[in-house]
């Protein structure tokens, strides 16, 4: 398997544990989705993701989401249903690491595309002014 460069904005198929199911003490979310790298050391040789998913925010939690514009989703290979980014939190992990997945519609492939700068630029504010006000959690896998 060739992994891609760690882009910041790079989408990879990738098995994202929710910080609820940590706290439970869960290793595995059983389920691959989407995720966006929104932070990448060289140094390190460290990522940080946040997951896409289909289900919309709950009430109070608006902004804690963004919504991938469909025209974004068709470009990068997600599906056609409604798509979001959470971004109040994240799993870090060594890249490429071990919870990396193939993309079920393509076998050769663990990445999506990258997301257009500025819709990347609008997550990553988004991000940083959640963890400005405590209001995102850090999974370490």
């Amino acid at each position: 398997m060739i992994y891609p460069v760690p882009l910041q904005g790079l989408v990879v198929r990738y098995n994202y544990l929710w910080h609820k199911d940590y706290i439970r003490g869960l290793g595995d979310s059983g389920k691959d989705r989407p995720c966006a790298l929104v932070l990448y050391s060289s140094k390190k040789g460290q990522v940080a993701v946040v997951p896409i998913t289909h289900s919309p925010p709950e009430l109070g939690e608006e902004d804690m989401s963004i919504e991938i514009p469909s025209d974004i989703c068709k470009a990068i290979g997600l599906d056609e249903d409604v798509n979001w980014v959470r971004v109040n939190e994240l799993n870090t992990f060594d890249w490429p690491g071990n919870h990396l997945r193939l993309r079920p519609d393509d076998q050769s492939r663990i990445d999506y595309g990258i997301m257009p700068k500025d819709f990347f630029e609008q997550v990553r504010d988004r991000l940083v002014d959640l963890m400005t006000k405590r209001r995102v959690v850090q999974t370490k896998r």
